[in-house]
């Protein structure tokens, strides 16, 4: 009868094993690897419960990585090193897959080779210097031809619609909508065409396939108590996560803190706004006497043009310029987010109003076109110039009366802008609750992460948003509610001790560089890994 299924990477063979006599005897049958009939995470049920109740290792925290981006990397070392030092059982496995996202394969990134050695040798010397703390260095997994069959066969039939891809799932794993993800930000375009990139998509889907099958096959050998990997929204990374939920295994996400000296541990998803809300709270409640203080300095700083834990979008800005007056309105400024930013998101962002910012755009458009005491000015977010063509093109495109738009590249002040205006409106762009701050009324239309704290306006339907903006006066609303926001954005996450960061990218690891500090590097960096919390 049968007894327990094993599998051994390293010599790539199964183990059949079934008992000889009452006594604890077994004959054992080598089969190749190669040979089985079906994928590893495909083995019914019931023995994969076998094998796993019949392990003898148990490791504490098994840190996977995929990236050789220096945060990235840096950080899963400083994560490996203080939970051996906490004396658990720690892992390291680094998985070597074509990461579409990652810097050191996007052509001409300047990360092919860090500081002339290979990014390899980077990641073999990290990986070296954790061995000498005692983190397990965990050899990559080996994936059977027939699995490998069945990953290609899935990637090749990668559909050719945005919202099919969305729901493609591998082994009822969700890497088509981390695919998306990834598309979405490569691309710098909210609705990519699927024709226009679908050998990109094909490579995106077979990677993500290969880390799900690889970190299934680590979960399953070593048998972790839990697992920590970086972010979980790349299609070379969700793959982890959804082994480690298909297989009942505790995870944690990490990702980069308040400022770049800081990362933080996160138990729901870093992009999830509703418990990135909680948690503010929570750093708010245990925060020092200190806590107004800080609150109040990440408002200062921002308007001087310090981009706290992201670049600065101002700097090319002429202090001080605004628009000229138009005649007696009410100036309605309308702060712009990134579009990309938001879709890459996906269902963790819930807006309440409009299914997006356009629909949010185009409405208020409308509304001022049949107003004749409101003017509206629309200031497009200044990184929209490198965003796609179609981004460009689509607010160049906005026709009505009663409005303007400032477009990206324009040298009008963006905080003076602000105080020119009598009432402020975003889509949750930082720039609401800034502007909140400095006494202006403003009105939230999107999610946001400082919902909530009763610092701007939130109205819940479309009616109400008119309503509130038909009024002669808005009054501002306490400054004081801005302030846990503030201190959230400056003191989120875990200050490094064995990751030295350089800037926001570049930094050493116990004196070893991880990185090279070109302008190519950086800026393909921050294409790879922008998200919506800067705007």
């Amino acid at each position: 009868m049968l007894l327990h299924l094993q599998i051994n990477h390293e010599t790539k063979y199964l183990f059949l094993i079934i008992p000889k006599n009452r006594r604890i005897s077994f004959l054992i049958f080598p089969i190749p690897y190669s040979l089985f009939p079906i994928p590893y995470s495909l083995f019914p049920i019931p023995f994969l419960n076998l094998y796993q109740n019949r392990r003898f290792y148990t490791m504490d925290v098994l840190i996977i990585q995929s990236f050789a981006f220096a945060p990235y990397l840096g950080t899963a070392g400083e994560i490996a090193i203080n939970a051996a030092v906490a004396g658990k059982k720690t892992g390291f496995c680094f998985i070597y897959v074509d990461n579409p996202d990652d810097v050191r394969l996007i052509p001409k990134s300047g990360a092919k080779k860090l500081a002339g050695v290979s990014w390899k040798h980077k990641v073999y010397k990290l990986q070296s210097i954790l061995n000498n703390y005692g983190v397990s260095i965990l050899p990559d997994e080996f994936l059977s031809e027939q699995t490998q069959l069945t990953i290609q066969d899935y990637a090749q039939n990668a559909p050719h619609s945005l919202s099919e891809l969305r729901a493609y799932k591998y082994n009822d794993a969700a890497l088509g909508l981390a695919t998306v993800s990834s598309l979405i930000s490569r691309t710098l375009s909210w609705n990519p065409d699927p024709d226009d990139h679908y050998s990109l998509i094909q490579r995106y889907l077979r990677s993500a396939a290969m880390v799900y099958e690889k970190a299934r096959a680590l979960i399953l050998k070593y048998n972790p108590q839990k697992i920590i990997a970086y972010s979980g929204r790349h299609a070379c990374v969700k793959g982890i996560f959804e082994a480690a939920k298909h297989l009942g295994v505790e995870f944690q996400y990490y990702d980069r803190g308040g400022t770049y000296e800081r990362y933080e541990l996160f138990q729901k998803s870093p992009y999830d706004y509703a418990y990135m809300r909680e948690q503010l709270q929570i750093y708010w409640q245990q925060a020092g006497m200190d806590r107004e203080e800080l609150g109040h300095a990440y408002y200062q700083r921002k308007r001087q043009g310090d981009g706290i834990g992201w670049t600065s979008f101002t700097s090319e800005q002429q202090q001080g310029l605004v628009p000229g007056r138009t005649g007696n309105h009410r100036q309605i400024v309308y702060y712009s987010s990134s579009d990309d930013e938001w879709a890459a998101l996906g269902d963790f962002v819930k807006h309440p109003i409009f299914k997006n910012q356009r629909e949010a755009v185009e409405s208020l458009i409308t509304w001022v076109s049949n107003r004749m005491d409101c003017y509206l000015t629309i200031r497009v977010h200044p990184h929209l110039k490198k965003k796609s063509l179609e981004s460009r093109n689509w607010w160049k495109s906005l026709t009505g009366k009663n409005f303007q738009v400032i477009p990206p590249d324009s040298k009008v002040d963006s905080y003076a802008l602000m105080d020119w205006a009598d009432v402020v409106v975003t889509y949750g762009s930082t720039t609401g609750v800034e502007a909140a701050y400095w006494g202006k009324p403003s009105v939230l239309l999107g999610d946001s992460a400082y919902s909530g704290l009763g610092c701007v306006y939130e109205p819940r339907s479309e009616a109400e948003v008119y309503q509130l903006l038909e009024k002669d006066k808005i009054a501002p609303l306490p400054q004081e509610a801005c302030l846990p926001f503030g201190y959230y954005s400056l003191r989120k996450g875990i200050t490094y001790k064995y990751y030295n960061p350089h800037s926001l990218f570049s930094g050493d690891f116990l004196g070893e560089p991880l990185s090279p500090a070109t302008t190519l590097y950086r800026s393909n960096l921050i294409k790879s890994i922008e998200t919506p919390t800067a705007g």
